[in-house]
């Protein structure tokens, strides 16, 4: 976005340019910060901050860092946007956006634990349910229904190792990087107990074998 307001040298006098912006509506002021954040995303939300008023405003600020920050970047996005949001209403968005984009959902959510409220029950069911939901949907890649709608496992080889295992989790901190595996008994197939972390990379899903637990 272009500002037809903001220049460079306004862009270096941070104060001047709080000042002027005062003196826009609303709708201004925010069409004038999304042009900040093309610049400095940082500073862009320091100045949403300070001058817009409307959640709705900080709604669409919320919308746009999931789209565009990446995993670190969105632990500043939540500094700013969750006191002004709250954290039940972000919890509320994230859930919504869960089924069409969870990887912008599991980024956001990574961070959403610093920013839990102090002995607020609800708000700590509300994260877990959403975590929680989280996991089942990112590992529906390692699963299959059958035509009765019973859900199993499939078995994955570890192409390193040669093992048989199992998809578990994903480990936390990992932006997907790493999955946990339940390894399998190479003879049965039964589980050992054992389990692993490997990279999604060294993961053979193999066919048609499916593993009911």
């Amino acid at each position: 976005m272009t500002s037809r307001f903001i220049t460079s040298k306004d862009f270096e006098d941070h104060k001047g340019l709080q000042q002027r912006l005062m003196n826009l509506p609303e709708s201004e002021q925010f069409d004038e910060i999304n042009s900040l954040l093309d610049r400095n995303f940082v500073i862009g939300l320091q100045f949403a901050n300070a001058i817009l008023k409307d959640k709705k405003y900080f709604e669409l600020l919320l919308q746009r860092g999931l789209e565009k920050a990446n995993a670190s970047e969105i632990e500043l996005w939540l500094k700013y946007l969750v006191p002004r949001i709250g954290f039940r209403r972000i919890i509320a968005i994230l859930s919504n956006k869960l089924s069409q984009e969870p990887t912008q959902v599991a980024k956001a959510s990574y961070w959403l634990p610093k920013f839990l409220p102090k002995g607020n029950e609800q708000a700590a069911r509300l994260l877990k349910n959403l975590l929680n939901q989280e996991k089942q949907m990112l590992g529906e890649e390692y699963k299959v229904v059958n035509p009765s709608g019973q859900v199993y496992k499939l078995i994955l080889r570890i192409k390193s190792t040669g093992e048989f295992a199992v998809f578990v989790g994903y480990q936390l901190g990992s932006k997907g990087s790493r999955i946990i595996v339940e390894i399998l008994d190479s003879q049965n197939l039964s589980p050992t107990g054992g389990v692993r972390q490997v990279s999604p990379g060294d993961i053979e899903i193999l066919d048609p074998q499916p593993y009911d637990d």
